[in-house]
């Protein structure tokens, strides 16, 4: 009986160690202050027209994020 003991106060102690290995990754993106510094740096840098984000598309917005996540 003392092993089983053992046995399920190991496995409560190991439970977190498994579950966050497990959770999906997500990145969420927030429109700072000063994020209109980079977006119109972005537009420059990649020879687009001036358009307000939300204007565009998601393919667009996504490529603004790639960009964004390299220019800190």
């Amino acid at each position: 009986m003392a092993k089983l003991g053992r046995l399920v106060l190991v496995s409560v102690l190991m439970l977190p160690l498994f579950a966050s290995g497990c959770a999906p990754h997500r990145e969420v993106y927030a429109w700072t202050p000063g994020e209109e510094t980079y977006y119109v740096q972005w537009e420059h840098q990649t020879h687009r027209q001036h358009v307000d984000y939300e204007q565009r598309s998601k393919s667009e917005q996504d490529a603004y994020w790639k960009w964004r996540r390299h220019h800190q």
